[in-house]
C-alpha cells in the first residue's frame, strides 16, 4: 500500500510503501458532508452557552478588545469575524472601538503575510497588537490562583470594558484540549502561568492528559482567565478538510466544555491495538519541532512500548527558536532533565518541560524522524534517529522490529487524539458527567495542589523525587451535538485501495 502525504507543505516528502500484510490501517480524523456553516455559525450565536447573547453582553460604550490565535493555529478566523462584529455592531459597538491581540504566547509574532490570511478582508481594518510575554513594562499583574500561581497577563487588557476570545478547539498535551481560557493563558499572559503549566503538565503522560478537560493545568489557567477578566469566548471545531462543524460561543469554561465534546468526537482516531511501527505526521503543526513535537504527544498513544515512531513534518523554521534550549540541552533521560530544573539554574522551563515531554517519548519508544527541516544531528541531539525519508525510515524499524511487525499510519498527526480500542475498558476518568457539572469546580480547592493559600507556586519549580505519573488512566468518551454538525464521511479508520 502506497501512501503519500497530502498537504501543500509536504511537497518534499516522498510518499512511502506499506506491505500490505503488516498494515494495520491508515486512520485519520473524519470528515463530515454537508455541512451549512453559515447556519451553523447563526446558530451558535443566537443561542450562546452559559452567557448573554454577545450584543446583550456588551453595550454600545464599551471598548472591546478581541485576543486572536496565531500563524500556528488554523482557526479560520476570517470566516467568525462577520459574525463576531455583526453582534458587536448590533449592541451599537462603533469599529473605532475594537481592537486585536495576537495571543501568541511564547511564539514569534505573526508576519505580514500571516496576519493576511489570518484577517482575510479585514486586514488592516483594525488595530491588531502583538503580545511579548517577556516584556515586564507590558505586563499587569492581577493576582494569585488559589494555588498562588501569581496571575500576569498583557496590560493592555485594563483600557479595554469588554475582553474575549476567537480560537479552536483540538487535542492538546499540556491543557487536554485547545481553546477557552487558552487564548489568554498563555496567549496573552506573562511566563508563570507558562512555567507553572507546561512543567506540571510534564509530569504526566500523554494519555493523562490529551482530549481531557478537566485537568490540573486548564483548571488553573481557567481560574486565572476569571480573575484577569476574560468575558467571553468564541470557539470553533473544522474538520480534516477545513470546514466549520462546530461552533461554541459564550462563558469561558461552559461553552468550552461542550466544545470540547464535539472536538473528540471530530478528532479521535480509533485502533484496535497498538502498532509496532507508527508512521505519525504533524499536519497543521508542522512549522518547528515545537510545533510539531504534538505529532509524538499523540502517537505516544498509539504505538507500543519499545516500538519504533517514525516522526514525519517539514519545519521549514527548524528546530525551536523561541526556545534555545531545547536544542542547546538536547534529549536527556525524564529523570536528569527534572535534576536540571532542580538545581535551578535552568531559565527556560517551558523548553525544558517540551524537551522532558520528548523524553518521556523517547526514553520507550525508539523515534525516527523524516524532516528536512531539521539536519541529522540536530534530529539526534534531541533524541531521534534520522532518515532522510519515510521509506528509509521503515527499512530501519522493520531490522529493529522484526519482518512481521505490524504498521499503522495516522494523518492530521497534529490535531489527532489517538484511542486504543483495547485499552478503553481501562481508562476511568469519566467525560459522561454534563458540562455544567464540570464547570463549576473550574479553579476549585478540590483541584489545587497541597500549598494552596500558601501564596507560593509550588510547581515553578519540580520537587526532588518528583517523576512522570504512568499509572493514571484516562476514558476517551462522549460526544456533543449542540453547536456541531452531524458526522458525516469518512471514518477514522480504514484501508487504502
Amino acid at each position: 500500500m502506497t501512501f503519500d502525504f497530502p498537504y501543500p507543505n509536504y511537497a518534499g516528502i516522498a510518499p512511502f510503501t506499506v506491505p500490505e500484510k503488516n498494515l494495520l490501517g491508515l486512520f485519520s480524523p473524519r470528515a463530515y458532508e454537508h455541512v451549512n456553516e453559515k447556519k451553523l455559525l447563526e446558530d451558535a450565536f443566537a443561542n450562546p452557552i452559559g452567557a448573554p447573547r454577545l450584543r446583550d453582553a456588551v453595550k454600545a460604550e464599551d471598548r472591546v478588545l478581541i485576543i486572536i490565535d496565531d500563524a500556528t493555529r488554523a482557526t479560520p478566523t476570517d470566516r467568525i469575524l462577520p459574525y463576531v462584529l455583526e453582534e458587536l455592531h448590533a449592541a451599537g459597538v462603533k469599529d473605532r472601538a475594537i481592537e486585536f491581540i495576537q495571543g501568541l504566547g511564547t511564539h514569534r509574532p505573526m508576519t505580514g503575510e500571516e496576519l493576511k490570511q489570518k484577517f482575510g478582508p479585514y486586514h488592516k481594518k483594525y488595530k491588531v497588537h502583538e503580545h511579548h510575554y517577556l516584556d515586564k513594562g507590558s505586563l499587569h499583574h492581577f493576582g494569585v490562583t488559589r494555588d498562588g500561581t501569581p496571575v500576569t497577563a498583557n496590560g493592555l487588557v485594563l483600557q479595554f470594558d469588554f475582553l474575549m476570545g476567537i480560537g479552536s478547539i483540538v487535542p492538546h498535551r499540556v491543557k487536554g484540549l485547545s481553546g477557552g481560557a487558552k487564548i489568554m493563558f498563555p496567549g496573552i499572559s506573562g511566563p508563570e502561568m507558562m512555567d507553572r503549566n507546561q512543567w506540571e503538565a510534564s509530569m504526566h503522560m500523554s494519555e493523562t492528559v490529551m482530549g481531557v478537560p478537566e485537568n490540573p493545568m486548564r483548571l488553573r489557567m481557567e481560574e486565572a482567565a476569571r480573575i484577569a477578566g476574560l468575558k467571553y469566548i468564541v470557539n470553533v471545531i473544522y474538520d480534516v478538510e477545513k470546514k466549520i462543524v462546530g461552533c461554541f460561543c459564550g462563558d469561558v469554561v461552559e461553552a468550552h466544555r461542550e466544545g470540547s465534546l464535539k472536538s473528540r468526537e471530530v478528532y479521535a482516531v480509533h485502533l484496535p491495538t497498538r502498532a509496532d511501527i507508527l508512521v505519525i505526521d504533524s499536519h497543521s503543526q508542522d512549522r518547528d519541532f515545537w510545533q510539531s513535537a504534538k505529532g509524538p504527544y499523540a502517537g505516544t498513544m498509539a504505538v507500543k512500548d519499545g516500538g519504533t515512531m517514525i516522526c514525519v513534518a517539514p519545519n521549514p523554521e527548524g528546530v525551536a527558536s523561541n526556545h534555545k534550549n531545547v536544542l542547546e540541552i538536547g534529549y536527556r533521560p525524564h529523570a536528569e532533565l527534572i535534576a536540571r530544573a532542580q538545581s535551578g539554574q535552568e531559565q527556560d522551563l517551558v523548553g525544558l518541560a517540551i524537551l522532558c515531554d520528548v523524553a518521556q517519548i523517547v526514553d520507550k519508544t525508539d523515534c525516527i524522524m523524516v524532516s528536512p527541516g531539521i539536519k541529522p544531528e540536530e534530529a539526534r541531539q534531541i533524541g531521534f534517529r534520522h532518515a532522510n525519508s519515510v521509506n528509509e525510515a521503515l527499512k530501519m524499524a522493520f531490522e529493529k522490529q522484526g519482518k512481521d511487525a505490524t504498521v499503522a499510519v495516522i494523518r492530521y498527526g497534529g490535531h489527532v487524539l489517538p484511542i486504543v480500542d483495547d485499552e478503553a475498558a481501562d481508562r476511568i476518568a469519566d467525560m459522561t458527567k454534563s458540562p455544567a457539572t464540570h464547570s463549576r469546580h473550574a479553579g476549585s480547592p478540590e483541584t489545587a495542589p497541597a500549598d494552596a493559600g500558601s501564596g507560593k507556586s509550588s510547581a515553578t519549580r519540580p520537587e526532588k523525587g518528583q517523576h512522570a505519573e504512568k499509572s493514571e488512566k484516562t476514558r476517551h468518551g462522549g460526544s456533543g451535538r449542540r453547536g456541531g454538525a452531524a458526522p458525516g464521511k469518512s471514518p477514522s479508520r480504514h484501508r487504502p485501495k
